[in-house]
């Protein structure tokens, strides 16, 4: 296939279905991973899309982050890794959790609600509330309802931080579109960045689920500092630099 007929074949399926991984790509159009991958990378210089580790997306005016239904294809190995050492490290019996409607936070509340530990979950994560609707032998659930955005899978605004509000958690357990060491914890959507600071300022505990692909990278809207936080889970040991920034400001990391 000439390479004008690709391009238009990828732009027809993100533009039908918001989003694109490499490997699905690869086998529509019968090339391979490499050639996909440059693909991608000319249709970005022309601003056509934006790509992400394993795919590619169409931002929005108002929302230039990587959509859920993406994102819960990502990485799931490494943050099913994340979730385990976080339940194994972090969570007791009886805790009250908070947990945001990331993708690492979905997984980490679907091995909770597979687990013997008697937890409550509060959530704005329509992913999770939708785990529920089988039951759990040990986990209790509270939504935080407020006004859907489909594009993060999430209830934002005013009501879903109101009722956040209400609340005094244990722990809560956020992730981020991305980090940096000059602005610490950043996210693409305003709202969200609103629930994630709500759920940070009532917890009693708080703690960053982030994997590898979010260091350095670019988001807008900064969450909060480092020093909001207890510590940091992550699916990999971070390189020489941010293990030194780490050190140097006293954060914990595990991975």
């Amino acid at each position: 296939m000439l390479k004008v007929n690709r391009h238009d074949t990828i732009m027809r399926l993100l533009s039908e279905n918001g989003s694109l991984l490499v490997s699905d790509a690869c086998d529509i159009l019968g090339c391979s991973d490499q050639t996909i991958r440059r693909d991608f990378q000319e249709l970005e210089e022309q601003g056509r899309l934006k790509r992400i580790h394993g795919g590619a997306f169409i931002p929005t005016a108002e929302d230039r982050g990587v959509p859920v239904d993406l994102r819960a294809k990502l990485i799931v190995r490494e943050k099913l890794q994340m979730a385990q050492v976080t339940a194994s490290a972090y969570i007791k019996n009886n805790d009250v959790i908070m947990l945001d409607s990331s993708t690492t936070c979905n997984t980490l509340a679907r091995h909770l609600m597979d687990s013997l530990l008697h937890v409550t979950i509060i959530t704005n994560s329509i992913a999770t509330v939708s785990a529920f609707s089988s039951g759990s032998p040990s986990a209790h659930l509270i939504c935080t309802g407020g006004r859907y955005k489909e594009r993060l899978g999430a209830f934002i605004g005013t009501d879903a931080v109101e009722s956040i509000s209400a609340h005094v958690a244990d722990k809560a357990f956020i992730s981020c579109n991305a980090i940096s060491m000059e602005h610490g914890m950043l996210d693409n959507y305003e709202s969200q960045m609103d629930v994630r600071r709500a759920m940070l300022a009532h917890a009693r505990e708080k703690y960053l689920l982030v994997d590898h692909t979010k260091f350095d990278d670019q988001a807008n809207f900064i969450i909060g500092d480092f020093s909001s936080i207890n510590g940091i889970i992550t699916d990999q040991e971070p390189d020489e630099v941010w293990l030194g920034f780490f050190r140097e400001h006293g954060i914990n990391v595990i991975w």
